[in-house]
């Protein structure tokens, strides 16, 4: 019975005895193999970058560089701020004038207008608006307007009044007049130079006659004497002015 005992209590301590060779064996294999076997990923190492080389200095035109890769941070905006438009703003470039002249625009060429066109204007001689200084209306049916002014000479006059001349200008002026004889008629505008006619007529104080003086008349009213310094003058019957 104590041998059987004693068989199997050396039987479970050889057991024992292997199983601790077993587990130190593994350990020393494990070790070996971690020492020995290099590890499988080994990281590359670091390459080092050349240092930066200087740039040539520029002897002509700058060439188009390449831009870089640096982003420029965006400062944060707070709540509520307004961002700033980022278009440049527009210039606009006029071209400079030409040489000589001032850049203002060409004066407006001046042009020439002619005159206002005057109205024809008839005035008969017994006008009451006229100015008789001792000569007289005289009735005559054949006259134009059926009268006539005579006695005209010496100190008698006729003034005729001329209203509402739009622009000063040299006027025609017909003058209808009725004589028998040959007499002398002078003719002033205002205070101006007289100017002198010797009439003839139709030898008749019933028949009308024309004549024509050229005469320089002012804008606005206008005062036309008709008189003779030496003797008598011619009645008057009426006078245009063209």
């Amino acid at each position: 019975m104590d041998e059987d005992v004693s068989d199997r209590k050396g039987v479970v301590d050889r057991r024992v005895v292997l199983r601790r060779l077993g587990w130190t064996v593994l350990a020393v294999g494990i070790t070996a193999t971690a020492v020995l076997v290099p590890p499988l990923v080994v990281p590359d190492p670091p390459v080092a970058l050349p240092p930066p080389s200087a740039a040539p200095p520029s002897t002509g035109s700058p060439s188009a560089a390449t831009p870089s890769a640096v982003i420029p941070s965006v400062p944060a905006t707070r709540p509520g701020a307004t961002q700033p438009d980022a278009t440049p703003p527009v210039v606009t470039v006029s071209a400079a004038p030409p040489a000589g002249t001032t850049g203002a625009d060409p004066p407006e060429p001046v042009t020439s207008s002619p005159p206002p066109a005057f109205p024809s204007t008839t005035v008969h001689a017994a006008d009451p608006a006229n100015i008789r200084t001792g000569a007289r209306v005289i009735e005559c049916a054949s006259c134009r307007g059926g009268s006539r002014v005579g006695y005209i000479g010496g100190p008698n006059i006729l003034a005729v009044r001329v209203a509402g001349v739009p622009a000063a200008g040299t006027r025609t002026l017909t003058i209808v007049y009725e004589t028998e004889e040959q007499r002398t008629l002078m003719v002033a505008v205002n205070d101006g130079t007289p100017q002198t006619r010797r009439l003839a007529g139709a030898a008749s104080l019933l028949i009308p006659a024309t004549t024509s003086v050229e005469v320089f008349v002012p804008a606005g009213d206008s005062w036309i004497k008709f008189f003779n310094d030496t003797g008598s003058a011619p009645d008057i019957n009426e006078v245009v002015l063209s």
